[in-house]
C-alpha cells in the first residue's frame, strides 16, 4: 500500500520565509511531494499556495511560492490605520490594517485550482466568539477567507468576518496542525517550524513597550508551548503504537531553525526575507526524527 505523505507548516509571520527555504530543498531539489498540506497562520498561506499546483509537480509548486515571497514587502501585508495610525487601533479590531495581505490572498488564491490539484488541504482558524477552532479543507466554500482568518496574527492583524463571527490565527490553538495530518491518515509527515519550541529564545526587555514588543513576545511564548504539546503528543502516540494496535506509527521529520530567527514577525523587509529563505535552505540538510 502506498504511504500517504503530508507536509505540516507552522505559523510565524514573516518567518514563514524560513519554510520556503526548507521547501526549496525538499520539493525543489529532492522532488519530495505531498498529498496532504496542513498549515496554520503564515503556514496556511504557504500550504494553500502550494496546493494550487497539481500533485506530481513539487518543483513547480515551490517555484511559484518562492516567486510570491520574492515580491513581499511590509506594505503588501499591513499598513497603519488612517488617519491616526496606531492610535486608531483603539477603535478598530486590530493594531494594523491588514487589508493589503487580504487582497493579496483573495487575488492570488484560486479555490478551483486547489480542488483540481489532487492534493488535500487543511487550514486552521480560531473563532473569537466561541474560542473553538475550525479546520477548512480544499472543498470548504470561501477558502480564501479561511486562509485570511488563519493568517490574521492575533490582535495585530485584522480578523476575518465569516458567518457572523470574527476568526483569527489558528496558532492560538494549533500552531503546528500535526494532529490534522495524522487524523487524515498520513504515515509520513514532514513538519517545518519557524522556531525551536524547546529552545530558550533571548528577548531584549529594556525599553520594551506593551504594543508591539511585549504583545508579540507573549504570543511567541504561547506558540512555543502549543508546539511543544503537539510534538509531545505525536511522540506519545508513536510510543503507544508499540503497545496497542489501534495506534498507528507515524514517521515524522522535523525541520526547524538551529538558532532563533532575529526578525520581527510583522517585518517583511525583502533583505531579511531572503536571509531567512537562505537559512531554511542551508539548514534543511538535517532534520530531527520524532
Amino acid at each position: 500500500m502506498e504511504q500517504r505523505k503530508a507536509l505540516v507548516l507552522a505559523g510565524g509571520g514573516s518567518k514563514g520565509a524560513f519554510e520556503v527555504g526548507v521547501l526549496q530543498r525538499l520539493m525543489g531539489d529532492q522532488r519530495n511531494d505531498y498529498e496532504l498540506l496542513c498549515g496554520t497562520s503564515v503556514g496556511a498561506i504557504n500550504a494553500a499556495y502550494l496546493a494550487q499546483t497539481r500533485l506530481g509537480q513539487p518543483a513547480e509548486a515551490i517555484a511559484k511560492l518562492r516567486a510570491q515571497w520574492d515580491t513581499v514587502t511590509t506594505d503588501k501585508v499591513h499598513k497603519r490605520w488612517f488617519p491616526f495610525g496606531r492610535a486608531e487601533a483603539f477603535f478598530k479590531p486590530s493594531v494594523y490594517d491588514s487589508s493589503p495581505v487580504q487582497q493579496w490572498i483573495r487575488s492570488g488564491l484560486d479555490p478551483a485550482a486547489v480542488r483540481a490539484s489532487g492534493r488535500r488541504l487543511r487550514v486552521v482558524a480560531v473563532s473569537y466568539g466561541t474560542g473553538e477552532s475550525f479546520v477548512a479543507n480544499e472543498q470548504t466554500p470561501d477558502l480564501p477567507e479561511w486562509v485570511i482568518a488563519s493568517s490574521a496574527f492575533p490582535v495585530m492583524l485584522t480578523p476575518a468576518s465569516i458567518g457572523g463571527d470574527l476568526w483569527t490565527d489558528g496558532g492560538l490553538r494549533n500552531v503546528t496542525p500535526l494532529g490534522e495530518a495524522i487524523h487524515a491518515g498520513a504515515q509520513n509527515v514532514d513538519v517545518v517550524l519557524c522556531s525551536d519550541p524547546f529552545a530558550k529564545s533571548p528577548f531584549e526587555v529594556k525599553d520594551a513597550h506593551a504594543i508591539p514588543q511585549l504583545l508579540l513576545r507573549s504570543i511567541d511564548i504561547m506558540n512555543d508551548e502549543v508546539s511543544r504539546a503537539d510534538l509531545r503528543i505525536a511522540g506519545l502516540k508513536n510510543d503507544l503504537s508499540e503497545l496497542r494496535t489501534e495506534y498507528r506509527k507515524v514517521k515524522i521529520r522535523l525541520f526547524q531553525p538551529k538558532e532563533p530567527l532575529p526578525f520581527d514577525p510583522l517585518d517583511f523587509d525583502p533583505g531579511n526575507i531572503r536571509k531567512m529563505i537562505d537559512a531554511g535552505y542551508a539548514q534543511s540538510a538535517s532534520f530531527t526524527a520524532v
